[in-house]
């Protein structure tokens, strides 16, 4: 009866675990989490072997439990036998415990990783699958938040990308670029790496109209929304719908609560230097605060002002690294450039005849502030956006004076290599 025995050990063990939580539920890997409620799960002995039973909405789980193999506050993890005698882990949880916070997250993305690898095999079933991953690497600025694979077919290449949550699309797209780039500098010359990318049915509209101001060639992009059962379908790009806008300035300074002194100081160092962050605009008016409304968001654009031949400019400022700032910014560029072309910004300008010309887009830091992505993303940007990083001087509450001036995806010669350097 030894093995009985064992069951029974295991048996005694997990419920004394689970009547010491007080939000019990069960994580196996690559699937959702499982709450434990009173009359939706069992735990029993069959045939000498301890068995789960849980049951909810979406699935059902039926595992034989092998043994415990570690045990921490909140958590209990059993390796398990699935059906058909392949080996797997789960673990038992106290969502009430902080100490599960962790668990649960990781759990949690394993499993849409799981689901968009299930999506990936449907959608593309002829191409091969050489990396998919969440693996956090803040050298090549990869998040752990959003699944990213390699596909290839004979000589093509797929950079796919998903976001698991309507609420992560708006940090998704700088991130499937970066993934796209790092793809596409490791090709074989010749290559064309195309770029999918999958959200969930509630998502789309926002990456859509981002992607009209990309260079979509160099990329190919598609989009792919899915339901919460995982089954996924491509949508035409140019059919998700128009963003609505509306835009009006605020221009009381510094209500932005998530600025702090420092954020304050630069913004009013700036705004009182415009002239020497680019010669062609007007000392005044600037605005700041500027509200761009898009749909249910509301943005706060930095500062907006003008040349003296009337064209808007936008100046998004940052004083410290950011992987979104050049998404961020085009954000704002695109609603204010369809003002421009409304002629609906004229009130904010009123002694200078404003043009229908594009906005010009500064993105203003401090010099060594900029984040070493962002060359990359915005070698993506449209060749209709004249977008200029400028970086300023280290001890501008002191002097304030531009050191660094590079259009569009540029990089400082010193950072590039001998070869390329010479191009230059």
């Amino acid at each position: 009866m030894p093995a009985r025995a064992d069951a029974a050990h295991l048996l005694t063990h997990i419920q004394a675990f689970l009547e010491s939580c007080r939000n019990p539920a069960v994580l196996e890997q690559g699937e959702e989490i499982v709450l434990l409620r009173p009359g939706e799960y069992a735990l029993e002995i069959r045939s000498e072997r301890l068995w789960i039973e849980a049951w909810c909405d979406t699935r059902t789980v039926s595992r034989r439990i092998l043994s415990i193999e570690r045990r921490a506050v909140g958590t209990l993890e059993c390796s398990i036998h699935r059906f058909g005698g392949s080996p797997g882990r789960l673990t038992f949880l106290d969502l009430d415990r902080p100490q599960t916070a962790y668990k649960t997250l990781t759990g949690a993305r394993q499993n849409f990783a799981e689901q968009f690898r299930r999506m990936l095999h449907r959608q593309f079933p002829a191409w091969d699958i050489r990396t998919l991953t969440t693996g956090m690497d803040l050298q090549r600025s990869f998040s752990p938040v959003f699944p990213r694979a390699r596909l290839v077919q004979g000589s093509a290449e797929l950079a796919v990308f998903a976001c698991p949550s309507a609420e992560d699309e708006d940090h998704m797209l700088a991130f499937a670029l970066i993934w796209h780039r790092h793809l596409v500098d490791r090709a074989r010359a010749g290559t064309r790496v195309g770029l999918a990318l999958f959200l969930p049915e509630t998502a789309g509209v926002l990456t859509a109209h981002r992607l009209h101001w990309l260079d979509r060639w160099s990329m190919d992009p598609r989009i792919f929304r899915f339901n919460r059962h995982g089954s996924a379908g491509e949508v035409d790009i140019a059919d998700l719908g128009n963003l609505a806008i509306a835009v009006r300035c605020s221009d009381r300074m510094f209500d932005r609560v998530v600025k702090d002194g420092s954020e304050r100081g630069f913004e009013l160092a700036v705004r009182g230097n415009v002239a020497v962050v680019d010669a062609r605009l007007m000392p005044r008016p600037v605005h700041s605060q500027v509200f761009a409304l898009a749909g249910r968001d509301r943005d706060l654009i930095d500062l907006l002002a003008v040349t003296a031949e009337g064209r808007v400019a936008i100046l998004e400022l940052k004083i410290s690294e950011d992987v979104q700032l050049p998404i961020q910014a085009l954000d704002y560029w695109m609603r204010i450039n369809r003002h421009v072309l409304a002629d609906e910004l004229q009130h904010l300008f009123p002694a200078v005849p404003l043009t229908r010309e594009k906005p010009l887009l500064m993105l203003v830091s401090p010099a060594n502030s900029f984040h070493s992505s962002n060359a990359a993303v915005l070698g993506y940007f449209s060749r209709e956006i004249e977008v200029e990083r400028v970086g300023i001087a280290s001890n501008w509450q002191r002097e304030f004076r531009v050191v660094l001036r590079l259009r569009g995806a540029d990089v400082p010669l010193s950072h590039k290599t001998v070869g390329e350097a010479s191009r230059y």
